[in-house]
């Protein structure tokens, strides 16, 4: 039987790339490279279903943070909970931008004055309600590729990936 000519999907590094980069690891290479691109595939897709609801991925994932506690969170709740790396002034412009179009409110701590505490109005539980099957079902349009047990593979194998470089981070900051 004659080996299989079939292209492998994904982007791969040419044999002059690992032949000018001996010491690279050419998996390693393309898996960043994947990962990068697979990320802004994803990132543009979930930005063309919230643009038209006039929401960002950022301004979102403020929204499903303090809409997923049943209490009133912190700023600074909201950074340690956020997905990707954000600032505490990052989380503050999104706060504003979100305060300025009435989906949370600001208040203060009722025992801590020096505390503020984040609020889902109803108009951004409203919005939440609309947003969230269209992304449900996009989610489930963008990975349909893959098996259920490609998908959970995968998600196992990127929080793996992502559990290190935070592991890397902390060693790094320490």
């Amino acid at each position: 039987m004659a080996p299989s000519t079939a292209r492998k999907p994904g982007i791969r590094v040419s044999r002059d790339y690992v032949a000018e980069n001996p010491g690279a690891d050419p998996t390693a290479t393309e898996l960043v490279i994947n990962a990068i691109a697979v990320g802004q595939w994803l990132s543009h897709r979930l930005d063309e279903i919230l643009r038209p609801h006039g929401i960002t991925s950022g301004s979102f994932a403020v929204l499903q943070i303090v809409a997923g506690d049943p209490e009133p969170v912190t700023p600074s709740q909201i950074v340690s909970r956020a997905i990707v790396p954000v600032t505490s002034a990052t989380v503050t412009g999104l706060l504003d931008t979100l305060e300025r179009r009435g989906l949370v409110e600001r208040q203060r701590h009722p025992t801590d004055r020096r505390k503020v505490m984040v609020i889902l109005t109803d108009d951004g539980r409203a919005l939440l309600d609309a947003v969230n099957p269209l992304v449900v079902e996009g989610e489930k349009r963008w990975t349909a590729a893959l098996t259920k047990a490609e998908r959970r593979t995968t998600t196992d194998a990127l929080g793996k990936l992502g559990e290190h470089l935070l592991a890397a981070d902390a060693t790094s900051s320490a």
